[in-house]
């Protein structure tokens, strides 16, 4: 508790001195540059039989850049995430939660945290906890206000993705580098992780995760027409203990593709579509790991120029496992459409509604997914 009050006060400290002309710019002198950033949303969420007040991924972002001789900078990135609104968590959405891969009852906590240093001829070098090369696939339809992100990969086994490097990574090396119309990206994690997984609705299904070895890759080309286009490979080994008996080390592997229509927020069509095939990468509703997955995600959207957003999305999550293995029986399909409309009232604000119609195969011993649900919120960013 005291730590998280000294950040808030010193959080508080800064913005006192920010200059009124630039509200994100901390400090700025000839070599060095601090910006600060960020976003707070709530939600009102509500479906059949539970309502809440639930946070909106709220965060507050650090950025510093030095300059150096021979044209590098070194770069060091802090982010937090904000809880604004504590609940009892009844209602499930997605995967992408608030502390992840922390306690659940943190009200501050680590999203990133790197240093590194680049060139623009010569690519990025950076360290630390950071957004996974697989992501810059997943990554394009992670746009929606509450729900979604179940399909793309990043966010596995209720976390997020850090212990497989296909979320926030951690303990990530990574190299990036531009080349004309393509980016390249490489990155391996330093990072032995254990994670406990259990059952729902008293089915006693209770595994130990232990990640080792993990990494990726990640090419993006930006091709005529405003399309862009993306792939993606990450894979970690994985040794899976079920009920206190132990398994062979198996290959956790996620192969990402995506395709995108213009930029995300311009006036006009938007669309982007990511495709995954996963490998021991994530389970379903029971806490049982799929041998084999597949997913599609959409995210499709129009902004009119009277500042209205009208967005539909899709998710769809398929168990493909052979029942005769250990682990899931291929009966598990996750998948609902997303409807969603925004009024962008400031450049830096804007109220939302999403609805997710829910059409969901759930496993034999549990239907507590398988709902409708509506939400109803406001972001201000700054």
């Amino acid at each position: 508790m005291k730590t998280q009050l000294l950040v808030l006060t010193t959080i508080l400290a800064l913005i006192a001195f920010v200059p009124s002309a630039n509200s994100l710019e901390v400090y700025k002198n000839e070599k060095t540059a601090l910006n600060f950033s960020g976003n707070l949303a709530v939600y009102y969420l509500k479906n059949d039989d539970t309502q809440e007040v639930n946070d909106g991924f709220s965060r507050y972002v650090f950025d510093l850049s030095h300059n150096m001789k021979d044209d590098w900078r070194a770069v060091a990135k802090l982010e937090w995430g904000v809880q604004l609104s504590n609940t009892d968590n009844q209602i499930v959405v997605n995967h992408n939660g608030l502390t992840s891969t922390g306690p659940a009852d943190e009200t501050i906590w680590l999203r990133q945290g790197f240093v590194g240093f680049e060139h623009d001829d010569y690519g990025r070098f950076t360290l630390g906890k950071q957004w996974g090369v697989s992501y810059d696939i997943g990554g394009v339809t992670d746009w929606f206000e509450v729900f979604g992100a179940d399909a793309q990969g990043t966010y596995n086994f209720g976390t997020d993705g850090g212990f497989s490097g296909s979320g926030r990574a951690e303990q990530a090396i990574q190299y990036r580098v531009n080349y004309k119309n393509f980016s390249f990206a490489a990155q391996y994690l330093a990072s032995d992780e254990e994670l406990g997984v259990s059952g729902e609705n008293g089915k006693t299904y209770d595994a130990i995760l232990n990640f080792t070895d993990s990494h990726g890759i990640s090419i993006l080309y930006k091709a005529p027409y405003d399309i862009g286009l993306g792939l993606a490979y990450n894979k970690t080994k994985l040794s899976i203990g079920v009920n206190g008996q132990s398994s062979d080390t198996v290959d956790d592997e996620l192969i990402s593709a995506s395709i995108t229509y213009r930029q995300h927020n311009d006036l006009g069509l938007h669309v982007a579509l990511v495709y995954t095939d996963m490998t021991n990468h994530d389970y379903n509703d029971v806490g049982q790991v799929m041998r084999e997955a597949k997913g599609i995600e959409l995210f499709s959207e129009y902004r009119f120029d009277n500042d209205i957003s009208l967005i539909l999305g899709y998710i769809s999550l398929e168990d493909n496992s052979d029942p005769d293995m250990i682990g899931a029986d291929g009966t598990y399909h996750k998948k609902y459409t997303i409807l969603s409309a925004k009024y962008h009232w400031d450049d830096d604000f804007y109220l939302f509604i999403e609805s997710k119609i829910d059409d969901s195969q759930l496993s034999e011993f549990s239907s507590s997914l398988d709902e409708d649900a509506t939400g109803i919120g406001m972001m201000f960013t700054f």
